[in-house]
């Protein structure tokens, strides 16, 4: 009996096939690239609002320094582009947010929002010692020098209102990074979208 020697073709993808596997990797790429950037945005909102925590802690600690009161903290106390507000006569030292709180564990890279892009009006610029840094957060100046326990607003010179720490929106996001929406630092340490 004779052999039958049967060879087997090595059949490779068509040009139909190939297309048709690259459409349908393209077409699962599309519909998971908009729930990747959505949960990329929801944990650097997370990351800021850790951020804001920190500084809510650090802020605690200086007050505890200071006479249980917040420190005067403008957003460049040294620069030429910063708002120090009118401290004459009042024995207050402002002072920015990075120079109050760094002692207190506070680093550069705590005052910068992860969703803060470094466009022009996302962030505030401060100088350091001749070193230029950003910060993404803005300090309420209302309460500068205030008790943290029973922080007073004050309009036109007139105490108006005792704020429970609660309401007290100390620091928030310089801009709304976050879907339309900014991160708030309140009295009490805890942290709310706005």
């Amino acid at each position: 009996m004779s052999r039958l020697s049967v060879r087997r073709r090595r059949r490779g993808f068509t040009l139909v096939e190939l297309l048709v596997v690259i459409g349908m990797i393209a077409l699962l790429a599309g519909l998971g690239f908009p729930a990747y950037r959505s949960a990329i945005a929801s944990a650097q909102s997370t990351q800021c609002a850790a951020n804001l925590r920190l500084i809510g802690v650090a802020l605690t600690q200086a007050a505890s320094d200071n006479d249980n009161q917040y420190p005067a903290i403008v957003q460049d106390a040294g620069g030429s582009t910063g708002t120090a507000g009118d401290y004459t006569g009042t024995g207050v030292t402002p002072t920015d947010l990075f120079d109050a709180l760094s002692p207190y564990g506070i680093t550069e890279a705590t005052l910068k929002c992860p969703s803060d892009n470094g466009q022009v009006g996302y962030s505030y610029p401060y100088t350091v010692n001749g070193k230029n840094y950003t910060s993404s957060y803005e300090w309420n100046p209302i309460f500068d020098d205030e008790v943290v326990t029973s922080p007073v607003v004050y309009v036109n010179g007139q105490m108006v209102i005792p704020m429970n720490s609660s309401r007290v929106r100390l620091c928030t996001d310089f801009n709304a990074v976050h879907h339309g929406h900014v991160n708030a630092l309140y009295g009490d340490g805890h942290v709310k979208k706005r």
